[in-house]
């Protein structure tokens, strides 16, 4: 930028007030408005406070009116701008500009940024050997480092984090107090001096002597267990391409099924074992550096990377994100100097780096907690004395093409977590034209029981906290109240209602009841399947009647139906259920999901052959006795998706018993696709893609449902045929989506003209919205969303939260925002909510606009 405008003249001068809101502490901003100022000519100050940024400007006419351009412009990497307001002072006759203390006193409208990987200049102060951070571990800058993981309160500065107790050197002093300095302000700036320090213990905690990343990566390279504490909480780490050291990570865990993640150095090292399109590069490299779930390479070696993700066609990769990664590769290479190794050279060293919480417990954090929870696990520790105060895991994320209309490839989140949470997802591209009312009712929702996450609103915002798990046991349930705990505080929310799951024995249901009562606050119970369709609402701020299919494990429907393959009209004031898969028998309840032989047999008894539950499954414990329990009137059933595709993976043989509940869609999945990459995508035809299911078979007042038995019928064929797996999985994929895209289209044909009053100008495409765990499959998501948007449709996959249980949290609290407005709205703009303790999310208005 130009000093062009720069004046000495103080005559013609103006002055404006301007406010900032968004993610703008702790990243780097007013050192920006500070350079930004000097260019411009203009005099003032900046400052902190609890609603995000103030400014006082000072100088010509035109250069202040510049200046908000500009800073959107020159705004930080890790900065996202919601709003400026500019508005006219009185000039105080200052005659420079400063960068004052953070002020405090208010009620807290900004936030806090998640977690940024190391950025490029802080890792070449790393490994620079004449520079004073060469090889520290907690070398970071306002652009980099962790921030929501070691944060208690704002504003955010280094009293409210666990670097209080650090006090900085003089050195780093200077750098923190310097607005031209890319560590202004860096609330866990520090150096080996004054900052934390790495330690390397054996399962007793005693430590061992030489140098910590060092004797960490010898370890490593011995077969060892490393359990490695990082930004969010620790890691267990061992040598990827060691299948013994693998088997050992798996056998002491008793993590038998689930894929495990790799680091690589960089890109070029993750492209030697994963096959890496655009956007998967520029996921890896972008701030949060997730997880991304990569297609193997054809050509690895067989026993290549054995044990990592045996039976599925891709492998979770990441980046280094954290100095303590990148050391580790570094000291592999022999410590060279800069970084040309890290951006460019192709480097042989994988690291298993699986979440540290055994048995389906929290993430572990502290290093006491790892010794006593990790010692049977581990053979060695690397640990360091900066504490972590919010644990957080990896994200997750793969690429799908998805057309929405036209096609292209996005990420679909898996899991929202480090780099990511708590970062606010805005209710609507434009949040001053959502449709929700402007006075505006915020709700905290705690999620359903699986993958949960919980969400609050305030404002224009919703805001979800980490990851927390499955609802399973003790320790994850006070996961989930602290993460709660902390968001409130952090962001100072004030909920005047609360969401729930209307599943009256989750956790989080019994928490939001208990909340609501001990606040007075009333409370709205959102089926399952609504909210999963309530996400992509929330995301588009709609508050009108929105289509959408909902397809997933389970989910309990209203009068306790257990539902999972829905299609539904949602509004802000209720719900209708306009169609779903055909049901079938739920043999054994929740062991099903479990164990998917019991649904391949239910199938089988479905379509006239149980005579193939003994060839089929005749080794498992009780098979004879499964047709009778199938054809029991005490047997329940389901209309779940999830259910639907573990039976699939069951009559070809690929799953019959799982002890995660997507293992058996995964594997299917990943069969088809494995033939198509071999052998060519499988087309087919919408006639022979329903498998001349029965599109819409009902009796006159019967709920509209998808028939698919012809299709099981040609997949037992398939198998008796001695058809190939992979092709008969890929053939059934296919079909299964575009049997269930062709249903779709004509049965909202059918509502569009009989069951909906249009009010205004509807859209020339329709919102379908694809939701639930299912939408995580590459081939239903593309599939399904082609043919919808081909018949004139807008398909949208969520785009900010998971489409599965990880992401449902969002859809229960814009669905209750929504709903308590819409009560307001009906007495007065500011009227009390209701006092009644609990609402139910009941049946659609048939006054409700489509649009």
């Amino acid at each position: 930028m130009t000093k062009e405008l720069q004046t000495s003249a103080h005559d013609n001068r103006e002055a404006r007030v301007v406010r900032v809101t968004g993610l703008v502490q702790g990243v780097g901003f007013r050192p920006t408005v500070y350079r930004i100022a000097l260019a411009l000519g203009l005099t003032g100050f900046v400052f902190n406070d609890e609603a995000g940024v103030g400014i006082h400007l000072e100088g010509p006419r035109e250069a202040l009116e510049r200046f908000p351009k500009v800073l959107l412009d020159e705004k930080p990497p890790l900065a996202r701008i919601d709003t400026i307001e500019m508005h006219p002072a009185e000039c105080q006759g200052l005659e420079d500009f400063s960068i004052t203390a953070s002020r405090a006193g208010g009620h807290v409208t900004t936030a806090i940024t998640a977690d940024a990987a190391t950025c490029n200049a802080c890792f070449a102060d790393m490994f620079d050997p004449k520079g004073r951070r060469w090889r520290y571990a907690f070398t970071n800058c306002t652009h980099c480092g962790p921030r929501f993981t070691i944060t208690h309160s704002l504003p955010y500065d280094r009293p409210q984090t666990s670097m209080a107790r650090f006090p900085m050197c003089p050195d780093c002093l200077r750098e923190y107090e310097d607005p031209l300095d890319r560590r202004f302000h860096a609330q866990p700036n520090a150096c080996p001096v004054c900052g934390p320090k790495l330690v390397f213990t054996d399962a007793a905690g005693r430590a061992i002597a030489g140098d910590p990343v060092e004797n960490a990566l010898r370890s490593i390279l011995a077969g060892e267990i490393v359990a490695m504490k990082g930004i969010g909480g620790f890691h267990l780490v061992c040598d990827a391409r060691s299948a013994q050291a693998v088997a050992r990570l798996r056998a002491r865990k008793h993590r038998d099924e689930k894929p495990l993640a790799i680091m690589a150095a960089n890109v070029a090292s993750a492209q030697t074992v994963v096959q890496l399109n655009d956007e998967e590069k520029r996921l890896l490299l972008s701030p949060a550096h997730p997880i991304v779930l990569a297609r193997k390479r054809s050509d690895l070696p067989e026993g290549a990377l054995s044990g990592i993700a045996n039976g599925l066609v891709e492998i979770g990769v990441m980046l280094p994100y954290a100095p303590l990664h990148a050391l580790l590769f570094h000291e592999y290479l022999g410590r060279p100097a800069g970084t040309d190794w890290l951006e460019h050279q192709a480097i042989d060293l994988l690291l298993v780096m699986t979440s540290a919480n055994p048995g389906g417990e929290p993430l572990v954090t502290a290093n006491d907690e790892a010794l006593a929870r990790l010692g049977h696990i581990a053979d060695r520790f690397l640990m360091h004395n900066r504490d972590i105060l919010v644990r957080c895991d990896d994200s997750v994320v793969r690429v799908a093409k998805v057309h929405e209309p036209a096609p292209c490839l996005r990420p679909v989140w898996v899991r929202r977590a480090r780099g990511l949470a708590p970062e606010a997802v805005m209710l609507g591209d434009n949040p001053n034209a959502r449709e929700a009312d402007e006075a505006g009712v915020d709700v905290l929702a705690l999620g359903p029981y699986l993958k949960n996450t919980a969400a609050a609103t305030r404002g224009h915002e919703a805001f979800l906290t980490q990851h927390i798990g499955d609802l399973e046991n003790a320790a994850t349930a006070e996961a989930l109240e602290e993460a709660v705990e902390h968001l409130s505080a952090i962001l100072e929310l004030e909920p005047q209602a609360y969401a729930a799951d209307c599943h009256p024995d989750f956790f989080s249901t019994r928490l939001a009841e208990r909340l609501a009562r001990d606040t007075g606050k009333p409370l709205l119970k959102v089926p399952h399947h609504a909210a999963h369709v309530g996400v992509v609402m929330a995301e588009l701020g709609r508050t009108s009647t929105t289509f959408g299919l909902a397809l997933d494990g389970v989910g309990l429907g209203p009068e306790g139906g257990i539902w999972g393959g829905e299609l539904l009209a949602v509004s802000a004031t209720g719900f209708e259920r306009l169609g779903a898969l055909r049901e079938i028998a739920l043999p054994g309840g929740d062991r099903a999901a479990r164990e998917p032989w019991r649904m391949g047999a239910a199938v089988l008894v479905d379509i006239g052959r149980a005579d193939l539950i003994e060839p089929f499954f005749g080794t498992m414990p009780h098979a004879g006795a499964i047709a009778a329990l199938v054809r029991s009137p005490l047997t329940r059933r389901t209309s779940a998706a999830g259910r639907y595709f573990d039976a699939a993976a069951a009559i070809l043989g690929i799953t019959l018993v799982q002890h995660d509940e997507a293992t058996a869609a995964m594997h299917f999945e990943a069969a088809a696709a494995d033939y198509e990459r071999r052998s060519g995508p499988v087309v087919l035809e919408s006639e022979s893609a329903a498998g001349g299911a029965a599109l819409s078979q009902r009796a006159p007042l019967d709920l509209p449902r998808l028939d698919l038995r012809k299709l099981y019928i040609e997949l037992v064929q398939a198998r008796l045929a001695g058809v190939e797996p992979g092709l008969a999985a890929a053939t059934f994929l296919h079909g299964f989506a575009l049997s269930l895209a062709d249903w779709t289209i004509a049965r909202l044909a059918e509502v569009r003209s009989s069951s909906y009053v249009t009010t205004g100008t509807a859209p020339s495409r329709p919102i379908v919205a694809l939701t639930g765990g299912c939408f995580l499959n590459r081939v239903l998501l593309s599939d399904v969303s082609e043919r919808l948007a081909a018949a004139g449709y807008a398909p949208r996959v969520p785009q900010s939260v998971p489409p599965g249980d990880g992401g449902l949290a969002l859809g229960e609290a814009w669905l209750a925002k929504c709903f308590f407005e819409a009560h307001r709205r009906t007495a007065s703009a500011h009227a009390p909510l209701p006092t009644d303790p609990e609402y139910g999310f009941g049946p659609i208005s048939k006054t409700d606009a489509f649009a």
